[in-house]
């Protein structure tokens, strides 16, 4: 697929590859910092334990 590709080339798209990842992984947490209680939450009721949130009382 890649053979036709130049030293050059390659490098760019190996970088793109790289920089779209790191952006990816970045989203993903800033995603679980925001959410990890609703995501703990739903995951303890689909395995039918009580969750009781740990900011609320």
């Amino acid at each position: 697929m890649y053979t036709n590709m130049t030293a050059k080339d390659a490098r760019y798209m190996l970088e793109a590859n790289a920089n779209l990842v790191e952006r990816m992984i970045a989203g993903f947490k800033k995603y679980w910092e925001e959410n990890a209680e609703v995501i703990c939450g739903g995951l303890a009721m689909m395995s039918g334990q009580f969750y009781v949130p740990s900011g609320r009382k």
